[in-house]
């Protein structure tokens, strides 16, 4: 109740003018009803300022002015391996509120209001779930997500290095050796036999005759079409110029093949006039 004490303070009366009186104005407990002593009257003194025109000030409910104090936070992890997810992306359907989990693998949504909540939660590799989740007033729930990993497993991704010239040609020379025609040396037998040139490494090969005049040596064939011939020579696939000799040092050299009568010799090494057998060498630095 309001009471105007300026106008009439020792009977305690409801003023029925009050909204006109001028103040202060006070505001009192009622007391025993004919009591008629101020003594016996338990007030509240609180002081009501400016009022205007004889209007009472509105007080502004409290609830309609505090932001939304609830919340979701949680924790997002693989439900096989329990641990956390990085990087997952969490939303509430039907807002605009979204977060990404951080590298624990949680996540928060504040300021939310009372109410249902659609939670979904997306990650690579995952299969998308979702969560119904109902909050009270002001309530902050703390939960863990767990996630399934998509049982589809991707087909592997195989990368072949295309290989080099050295590699191309020595594969093509193990397949000629598988045919079993000619005589096949590889770079571990050139080092086992110590040879410092092909003339060393030419002397044990059984069809193979070295010619030597005044420290010139020919390489010859004893199996040629027409007996005794001077081979041909192939370095690298190309053939082979006058410096190609039994005088060659082996060094570089990484496989060597000795076809000793045109019948051995294999299609990509004959020349259209070849009466004799080829001798056909593969370096570490070949075109």
């Amino acid at each position: 109740m309001l009471y105007d004490l300026e106008h009439d303070p020792v009977k305690g009366q409801m003023c029925t003018g009050c909204k006109r009186a001028p103040g202060p104005y006070h505001l009192i407990t009622p007391a025993a009803a004919a009591a008629g002593s101020m003594a016996r009257i338990a007030y509240i003194s609180i002081v009501i300022v400016g009022l205007g025109a004889g209007q009472l000030p509105s007080l502004p409910a409290q609830s309609r002015d505090l932001a939304p104090s609830g919340g979701i936070i949680g924790k997002v992890i693989d439900q096989q391996t329990q641990l956390p997810l990085i990087g997952a992306t969490v939303s509430l359907l039907g807002t605009r509120l979204q977060a990404a989990t951080d590298s624990g693998g949680r996540f928060t949504h504040a300021g939310l209001s009372a109410g249902t909540y659609l939670l979904e939660v997306r990650a690579i590799g995952y299969g998308v779930t979702s969560w119904l989740l109902r909050l009270k007033d002001a309530e902050v729930v703390d939960y863990v997500f767990e996630v399934a990993p998509l049982g589809v497993e991707l087909e592997p991704v195989v990368v072949a290095a295309r290989p080099s010239f050295s590699g191309r040609r020595l594969r093509e020379f193990e397949e000629r050796r598988k045919s079993g025609r000619g005589v096949f040396i590889t770079e571990e037998q050139i080092k086992t036999t110590n040879a410092a040139t092909m003339a060393d490494l030419l002397r044990a090969i059984p069809g193979v005759r070295l010619n030597c005049r005044s420290g010139n040596c020919t390489a010859q064939m004893t199996r040629g079409a027409r007996g005794i011939c001077a081979a041909d020579w192939v370095v690298d696939g190309l053939p082979a110029t006058m410096s190609s000799s039994p005088s060659m040092p082996v060094v570089g050299i990484v496989a060597v093949e000795i076809y000793r009568s045109p019948g051995e010799v294999p299609s990509e090494f004959l020349k259209s006039d070849s009466q004799c057998g080829v001798i056909a060498i593969w370096t570490k630095s070949g075109p």
